[in-house]
């Protein structure tokens, strides 16, 4: 298989380190401080304590830099260019059938994503979650005390993008996906991997009685100049740009599995220069200050090095069904 033009060498040249564990909070982020309080019925006066308390368990067995960064507090997909205009107004329409509105979720963290949707008015039975961890899942349901409003049997886990076996839990949901959102899940992997993420996520998608074009959208890590890099938990992994990213769903799409089902794939994408700030990563006015690591263990501690040329890529891929 061909691949994309890219740099295909490790790259080594670190701009500057950031933390991936703070142990505290100054606030809680209005957008989701709203969501927790019309959800979980949590006032604002408990927030803080509250998402430490979850955070921390969650932490424990699984010490990933969105946990000790406090990742999922930022609400990525009402962020995105599409959710106004086309994610939300599909999502809440009486017009379009419910099985022509279905929204996955992959690598939904802790739901908050999710919930956020509740908030806005979309109706649980049009609302899935899938993650890989089944633990994610419970912590969340402990984060927005809704068990009782948002069925277990809509969370997916473990879901494995890469279990191919008859067994593996997304089957339920193949070819019945109309939106599908997978926020700084292809970033966690090689590039033949993100190869194999992008040939899963297409065999989600549904084709619209109505002649709709189904949607991948989402946001993850990226640079100027694709390519090979340290990752944030462990080992080297592939960052795209805007080219890299185009080809690789262009070929994917365009594989024997693939183009007698595919019509045409319309793939764009936005790299966001990182600053001083922003919610993904400095979180300035949000952190608590780390001025004592005495208290802290060895993954408390860690940090990491951000590469020059590192950027946060927002993306999306329509697809049309032949």
């Amino acid at each position: 298989m061909e691949e994309p033009v890219a740099n295909l060498q490790p790259v080594s040249n670190p701009s500057r380190e950031v933390r991936l564990y703070y142990p505290t909070l100054n606030a809680i982020p209005n957008a989701i401080s709203a969501v927790l309080s019309a959800i979980a019925q949590i006032p604002p006066s408990e927030q803080v304590q509250h998402v430490i308390t979850l955070r921390d368990r969650a932490y424990q067995s699984h010490p990933y830099p969105c946990l000790g960064r406090f990742r999922f507090l930022d609400l990525d997909l009402s962020t995105h260019p599409l959710y106004t205009s086309y994610i939300l107004p599909t999502l809440t329409s009486a017009s379009i059938a419910d099985d022509d509105a279905i929204y996955l979720d992959l690598g939904c963290c802790l739901g908050q994503d999710l919930r956020k949707l509740v908030y806005d008015g979309v109706s649980v039975s049009r609302l899935y979650g899938a993650d890989l961890r089944p633990e994610f899942i419970d912590i969340g349901y402990g984060l927005w005390r809704d068990e009782d409003q948002f069925p277990r049997d809509h969370f997916i886990t473990p879901a494995d993008v890469f279990d191919t076996s008859s067994s593996n839990a997304l089957q339920r949901l193949d070819g019945k996906v109309s939106i599908l959102h997978v926020c700084a899940v292809f970033h966690l992997f090689e590039l033949e991997e993100q190869f194999a993420v992008a040939r899963r996520c297409l065999k989600l998608l549904k084709k619209p009685s109505d002649h709709r074009r189904a949607l991948i959208c989402g946001s993850h890590m990226g640079n100027v100049t694709a390519g090979y890099y340290d990752g944030l938990s462990r080992g080297q992994k592939f960052r795209h740009n805007e080219q890299s990213w185009k080809e690789m769903w262009e070929k994917v799409a365009g594989e024997p599995e693939s183009k007698d089902q595919i019509k045409g794939i319309e793939v764009s994408s936005e790299l966001h220069k990182v600053s001083r700030g922003n919610p993904s990563f400095d979180k300035v006015a949000t952190f608590g200050p780390v001025q004592d690591d005495a208290g802290l263990d060895a993954n408390q501690r860690r940090t990491r090095h951000i590469e020059q040329g590192f950027r946060w890529m927002v993306f999306s891929v329509w697809v049309d069904f032949a």
